[in-house]
């Protein structure tokens, strides 16, 4: 008896647990309607049933009453909530239908993927610019997302002209946005919503931090609606480092890049190198990591943007510093071609830049 009725309990926390998400992400059991009953645009009309395939007759009409949806196939079953009928439709042979149903609506509607990071307890009375803002994690802004249930044809299309292919961003959890909100309590604690369905759009999760919340960085190459000074969005701070859970801990060569596309499209074309990169162009590791890493490795090999193009060259002017600092030395992409090895590859295609990088794989003995 109590093992039943503990079992009672656990649905129905598990439903209300749904549908808090589902509310705080603008969804209710409209949503869920539209998305699962095939021919459903509005209540009170008859269409055919999907819980029958002998009968074409319009027998399904769903309703609402006492505020929430009930369905009714004539010639089945009537009165069913949402989840009565979703399990009638997938899995009423099925011994845990209630959490199977619940678990293919928080899969379907991303609910599991939701997730927020806010770093109150920092304060500060000065006025704050917007960019400075989100390059500082400290500061207590919390970003939110919902990802796309799929790759567009737009995405697959940009991240190929790199090199990199849709299984190596969800290999690294990288995922298309439908949606995010940034609310800024140092400003005005107001949540405002960035629709991006139609945009390139992306979401870099990472490390938990101290206080236990994901760390995100939102990608949009286009920038939001066009705007270029809107291209990055991040609560991650500099002491992240990129793709450091997908490598060994230690061994013979270690490449350090610039930032994770770059990480990402070498990993393609030369899987057995082992490759971080510190969070974002003009950063490096701390004292404290670096110290661990050269424990750890016995060759560091710095792969530098080389900004040819640019006055002063900021990109070789940070190579050169850090090379001399730390004693490692470093590699590039030739002057007036392309500033870091993705947009080499975007230049030259596969083969040249496959080219490029062995035979700077075979100079490295030579300059370590």
């Amino acid at each position: 008896m109590y093992k039943i009725e503990f079992k009672k309990l656990k649905l129905k926390l598990n439903r209300l647990n749904i549908e808090r998400e589902l509310t705080r992400n603008g969804y209710n059991e409209y949503d869920l309607a539209k998305y699962y009953i095939t021919g459903f645009k509005k209540f009170n009309e008859s269409i055919k049933s999907d819980l029958r395939t002998d009968d074409y007759n319009n027998s399904l009409i769903t309703r609402i009453e006492n505020g929430r949806i009930l369905i009714s196939d004539f010639g089945y079953k009537t009165g069913m909530n949402i989840y009565n009928y979703l399990i009638e439709k997938y899995y009423v042979n099925y011994k845990d239908a209630f959490f199977l149903v619940l678990d293919m609506i928080r899969r379907d509607f991303h609910l599991d993927e939701i997730e927020s990071i806010s770093n109150i307890g920092y304060k500060q009375n000065t006025p704050v610019k917007y960019n400075e803002i989100i390059k500082d994690s400290s500061l207590p802004v919390k970003i939110e997302v919902r990802r796309s249930k799929s790759w567009s044809k737009g995405d697959i299309e940009y991240w190929n002209s790199y090199g990199i292919s849709i299984k190596k961003l969800e290999e690294k959890g990288i995922a298309p946005l439908d949606k995010f909100w940034i609310t800024n309590y140092n400003k005005d604690g107001i949540r405002f919503q960035y629709n991006v369905e139609n945009e390139l759009a992306y979401v870099y999760p990472f490390f938990r931090n101290k206080d236990g919340f994901f760390m995100y960085k939102i990608y949009l190459p286009k920038g939001y609606k066009g705007n270029m000074d809107f291209k990055w969005v991040s609560n991650v701070n500099k002491k992240v480092i990129q793709n450091v859970e997908h490598i060994p801990k230690s061994g013979e060569l270690l490449i350090i890049q610039s930032s994770y596309k770059d990480v990402m499209l070498m990993e393609e074309l030369m899987p057995n190198l082992n490759i971080l990169a510190p969070n974002g162009e003009g950063y490096f590791f701390d004292d404290e990591v670096w110290l661990e890493l050269c424990e750890n490795w016995n060759k560091i090999i710095l792969f530098a943007n080389n900004d040819s193009h640019k006055k002063n060259n900021p990109g070789l002017v940070f190579a050169r510093r850090h090379s001399l600092k730390y004693k490692i030395p470093f590699i590039c992409t030739p002057d007036n071609t392309a500033s870091d090895i993705s947009d080499y590859y975007k230049l030259y295609g596969r083969s040249k830049t496959l080219e490029f990088l062995d035979n700077c794989l075979e100079n490295i003995n030579l300059i370590t």
